[in-house]
């Protein structure tokens, strides 16, 4: 824990390299694009009635989860973008910004951190968006939102612990890099994004599921921040979710600094 603190220490001393950082990168993201902002409001969007429509026009499925499927889906894909594009940016941040590293010492834990700054913008527009949505249903808002804040730091715990370790290793290692978008890819159909937990709670190998994916109790706990009567399953599946983000954020910095003073070495 005192490596933890450490490291919190240095970032907080240099909190506004990390707010320069932050505004780079999002300036950046947008710069000379037509829509700019209004990606966040798109993507999300699109994903969202790509989905409704195959599954009320191609598959024929019948929703189970008991709550209005529009906001099963874009609750679950707010979560989905703010994770994988967190862990994107993260992951390949030290790369990205090699000649910074490689030319001035500064902690670089601040840009890994930095990296996330997008992702957020991206979730707080895309919010917007889900509160019209859900008053445009003529759905009350979930109470549990002033939550929400602390399902959103649990959450970049946790892709903070796995693109901090994505990071370590990509520096030298390349390949890391090609294997992040299937993690993404592959993540986006085993996490419950458009579906629920609800309709695997029956399955004898659930709780093993909730075990080797933690993302199913964090995206439960975003809808049951953003979606009225949306009930979590047991506090035990959520419990799991939390402390593997704690533990992978810890692993995350242990890794991330015994390899940092190597980096120079192959950027």
């Amino acid at each position: 824990m005192n490596l933890i603190q450490q490291k919190i220490k240095e970032i907080s001393s240099d909190w506004e390299l990390l707010v320069i950082l932050a505004k780079r990168d999002i300036s950046v993201r947008y710069k000379q694009t037509i829509l700019g902002l209004s990606w966040a409001i798109v993507k999300p969007v699109a994903t969202m009635l790509v989905f409704l429509f195959a599954y009320k026009q191609v598959a024929k499925i019948q929703d189970l989860s008991g709550y209005p499927i529009q906001l099963v889906i874009f609750s679950g894909i707010l979560f989905w973008n703010y994770f994988a594009n967190s862990l994107q940016a993260i992951s390949n941040s030290i790369l990205v910004n090699s000649n910074l590293i490689s030319k001035v010492y500064f902690p670089r834990l601040i840009i890994c951190f930095s990296s996330i700054a997008v992702s957020l913008v991206d979730f707080v527009v895309g919010l917007a968006v889900y509160l019209i949505l859900t008053l445009s249903l003529h759905q009350s808002i979930s109470p549990y939102i002033v939550l929400l804040p602390l399902a959103l730091l649990i959450t970049s715990l946790f892709a903070l612990g796995f693109g901090l370790i994505f990071a370590s290793f990509s520096v030298k290692y390349r390949d890391v890099q090609q294997i992040i978008p299937l993690i993404v890819q592959y993540g986006f159909f085993a996490t419950p994004i458009v579906y629920t937990t609800k309709q695997l709670s029956e399955k004898s190998w659930f709780l093993y599921y909730n075990i080797l994916n933690p993302l199913a109790g964090l995206v439960e706990m975003f809808r049951a921040c953003l979606i009225s009567q949306y009930d979590l399953l047991t506090v035990q599946n959520l419990g799991i979710s939390i402390i593997a983000s704690i533990l992978v954020f810890i692993l995350g910095i242990i890794i991330f600094d015994k390899r940092e003073d190597s980096f120079v070495d192959y950027l």
